[in-house]
């Protein structure tokens, strides 16, 4: 249930991602200090996060998505709303800065759950 994207340049996306979070420019994504990203809205912040890597080999930038500590499971809806998302705001903020964006139907590198 990852999110791919393919890009030749993933560290600069990536800064480029933060950068927009943080100046509340990138929809509701909030960055937490340890670099993962939560959506923001009231009933899904904090619910679940995506973590990114960089897959500089295969010019990647890849979110996988991390359940929170206290969940047992991460739902479908949960799944959909995060990865429909913020591929939203990939599409809307950062469209000439990757050439594809792919969610996973099931589990994948570097998903944690």
């Amino acid at each position: 249930m990852a999110i791919i994207i393919k890009t030749d340049h993933p560290d600069l996306l990536l800064d480029q991602i933060y950068e927009a979070i943080d100046a509340k420019k990138a929809d509701k994504w909030l960055r937490m200090p340890d670099g993962r990203i939560t959506y923001g809205a009231l009933l899904w912040k904090n619910e679940a996060f995506f973590k990114p890597q960089i897959w500089v080999d295969d010019n990647e930038l890849r979110f996988g998505l991390l359940k929170r500590k206290d969940r047992k499971h991460i739902s479908s809806k949960l799944y959909a709303t995060f990865h429909t998302k913020f591929i939203e705001t990939m599409l809307t903020h950062f469209d000439t800065r990757f050439t594809s964006i792919t969610a996973t139907a099931v589990k994948a590198e570097p998903d944690n759950f």
